[in-house]
């Protein structure tokens, strides 16, 4: 088709060339039609209603109570409560239990009094 001498192009057909590939049906992920070769399609989950739903309430559990603190010393680093090792030789370091920080010599511990000026601990007095 021709207008004033200006070729007009009309919109493509529906039908394809013979040199195109046959197109595949575009499937749905909605679909319940499996795709060839795939998967087979989920299956719609049912939430259960809130009228089927059976609550039991169950006594809570009481906490277990926390140990008793224990130890003479307390860290200065981190405040943990510890008793020194009897087993270390007086040259050896006494390290905190929870903080691995150096807190001084076994001898210092063993001290009576202790060198408290010298550890990094404090010796908490018994009640």
């Amino acid at each position: 088709m021709q207008l004033a001498g200006v070729p007009v192009h009309e919109p493509p057909t529906d039908v394809m060339s013979d040199s195109e590939p046959p197109r595949r049906k575009t499937l749905s992920l909605k679909s319940p039609v499996a795709a060839p070769g795939g998967p087979p399609p989920l299956e719609r989950m049912v939430k259960p209603s809130a009228r089927t739903t059976v609550f039991t309430p169950q006594a809570p559990q009481p906490e277990p109570a926390p140990p008793p603190p224990t130890g003479d010393w307390k860290c200065k680093p981190c405040g943990a409560r510890f008793d020194p090792p009897a087993e270390l030789a007086d040259t050896d370091s006494v390290r905190c239990p929870a903080c691995n920080a150096r807190l001084g010599l076994a001898a210092d511990f063993r001290a009576d009094p202790p060198n408290v000026a010298k550890l990094r601990a404090r010796w908490l007095k018994k009640a």
